[in-house]
């Protein structure tokens, strides 16, 4: 199986795909550009952004096109501000006229990767040193709750309070992790994979990441 994947615009977001996705099928090599993949390949590409992303997918569906080897094209975004439901009607209407060659996946991440990687319990202290963290734990706390209805915050709209409230809770944990979306190598280690997977299967949280899974096994 070949899979060819256009993540939604960070950098960052790309190398967690690039890690997740062979620990979600342990089959799948990476390889640079769609160009290079032959078998069990998959490669990334990143859409620049919202709306900029709909430029880079219509692109790539023609390469998809163009090279015929590719069984599974995979659009990874954000919903953000929208509703699963409307940003997942909002990508089926944009590819509803652009015939492609491999079978899409559309993989909603409601509302931002972060969100998913607040599932991770270990990662989430129960007695928070930091303030701040204390603060958001009494507002919302992730460990019980789930990350996917964290509401916005003071000035943060959703996806901006979950980026800070996972900085600010991996920084608690360990003064040496850290995370930013251009530098997300706290999540990038196989444990943390399995915890957020192991979320989503025992408490039925972050449900968004079911459709991650089912694109790449």
């Amino acid at each position: 199986m070949n899979i060819y994947v256009v993540v939604e615009g960070e950098i960052g977001e790309r190398y967690v795909y690039e890690k997740w996705i062979p620990l979600a099928n342990p089959e799948m090599t990476r390889v640079d550009t769609i160009f290079d993949i032959a078998s069990n390949h998959f490669a990334i590409v990143a859409g620049g952004g919202y709306p900029s992303y709909f430029d880079t997918i219509e692109a790539e569906i023609e390469n998809v096109n163009s090279v015929r080897n590719i069984d599974r094209f995979v659009i990874a975004i954000d919903s953000e501000e929208m509703t699963f439901e409307e940003k997942y009607e909002e990508v089926s209407e944009f590819i509803r006229d652009k015939p492609c060659a491999a079978s899409i996946f559309i993989v909603i991440q409601h509302f931002c990767l972060e969100t998913w990687a607040l599932g991770n319990k270990r990662v989430g202290p129960r007695n928070p040193r930091h303030p701040t963290l204390r603060k958001y734990k009494k507002i919302f706390n992730v460990l019980e709750r789930d990350p996917e209805l964290l509401p916005p915050y003071d000035r943060l709209n959703r996806a901006q309070f979950a980026e800070r409230y996972l900085r600010t809770m991996l920084n608690d944990k360990n003064r040496n992790l850290t995370y930013t979306k251009r530098n997300p190598k706290a999540l990038l280690h196989k444990t943390y994979f399995t915890e957020v997977k192991k979320r989503l299967e025992t408490t039925g949280h972050i449900a968004s990441f079911v459709a991650f899974l089912e694109a790449f096994r």
